[in-house]
């Protein structure tokens, strides 16, 4: 596939959920209420990446908060995922993902990796994303 003619990246939709949520690793602890509500949100950006046939074969979410330590919005990059083993797609995710957080006046943009998610972590090293000062912790269980 042909990350850039085959594929337009598109601000998602609620009726794109279930498609949305099929690219995202499972977790049977889903809430749809939730889900539906991030799509429409204007705290984040949610884009999926729809091939010429309308399917969707990608994904890319940035989360958006205020920050009163630098005075500005702060992004993070939230899920950046393509259906298909698709380096140069993922790689267009991101390089989405980065302009809009620009355009939000965001100086960084900080990922979100999870343990099994090498190709994002290869996709992101590869443009220069290296550990810096944003340390995670496991809250456990939540109410």
């Amino acid at each position: 596939m042909d990350a850039r003619n085959d594929v337009r990246v598109r601000r998602s939709r609620r009726s794109d959920l279930a498609r949305v949520r099929a690219l995202l690793p499972s977790d049977g602890g889903r809430r749809e209420r939730f889900d539906r509500r991030t799509l429409a949100s204007l705290a984040s950006d949610v884009y999926v990446a729809e091939d010429a046939r309308g399917a969707i074969v990608g994904i890319v979410s940035v989360a958006y908060l205020r920050s009163i330590t630098e005075g500005r919005f702060a992004a993070v990059l939230d899920a950046a995922r393509a259906a298909a083993d698709s380096p140069p797609l993922l790689d267009r995710l991101i390089a989405f993902a980065e302009a809009r957080a620009r355009r939000r006046g965001c100086r960084r943009l900080a990922a979100c990796i999870g343990p099994g998610d090498g190709a994002l972590r290869a996709a992101l090293e590869s443009r220069g994303y290296g550990s810096g000062d944003l340390l995670v912790t496991e809250l456990g269980e939540t109410g």
